[in-house]
C-alpha cells in the first residue's frame, strides 16, 4: 500500500478513536435541548481530522476551504472550530457558550458528525467538529 494511503488510514483511525467520546457528549448537550442524537460520520471524521491538522500546523482558527473538504450531499454542513480546550468536555462547553457554534451543535437539520483535534507545536489543541448529512 501507498504510504499517502496509509497515511490517510492512520489520520481516519485516529479522528475515530477521538469522536465517540465526544459524541456521546454531544449528543447529550442535543438531548437536553429536544434534539434528536447524530451519528458518526467516517467521511466528516477524516476532513475534520485533516482540518484540525492544518489549523494545529498553522496555529490558527479558519474555516478554509470547508465547502471543499466538507463531503456533504445534501447542501446542508456546519463547522465549529476552537483551541486550548485539553479535554472534549471542555470544548463542548466552551462552543456551548458561543451563539453561533451552540446554534450548529443543535441545529435540526443535521443529521452526522465528525470531530477531531491534534496539537499544535505550540502545545495548544486545535478541534474541529463537522456536521452535515
Amino acid at each position: 500500500m501507498k504510504r499517502s494511503a496509509l497515511s490517510a488510514i492512520a489520520l481516519l483511525t485516529s479522528a475515530l478513536s477521538i469522536a465517540p467520546a465526544l459524541g456521546l457528549d454531544l449528543n447529550s448537550f442535543r438531548a437536553q435541548h429536544g434534539r434528536p442524537p447524530l451519528s458518526l460520520s467516517g467521511a466528516l471524521a477524516g476532513a475534520a481530522y485533516s482540518h484540525a491538522q492544518s489549523l494545529a500546523g498553522r496555529q490558527r482558527l479558519d474555516h478554509a476551504g470547508f465547502r471543499q473538504r466538507v463531503p456533504v450531499t445534501s447542501g446542508t454542513a456546519a463547522e465549529n472550530v476552537a483551541f486550548g480546550c485539553a479535554t472534549e468536555d471542555c470544548v463542548i462547553r466552551m462552543w456551548a457558550r458561543s451563539g453561533r457554534h451552540r446554534a450548529n451543535m443543535l441545529r435540526r437539520d443535521v443529521t452526522s458528525y465528525g470531530l477531531a483535534s491534534a496539537v499544535g507545536a505550540n502545545g495548544k489543541r486545535y478541534w474541529v467538529l463537522d456536521l452535515g448529512n
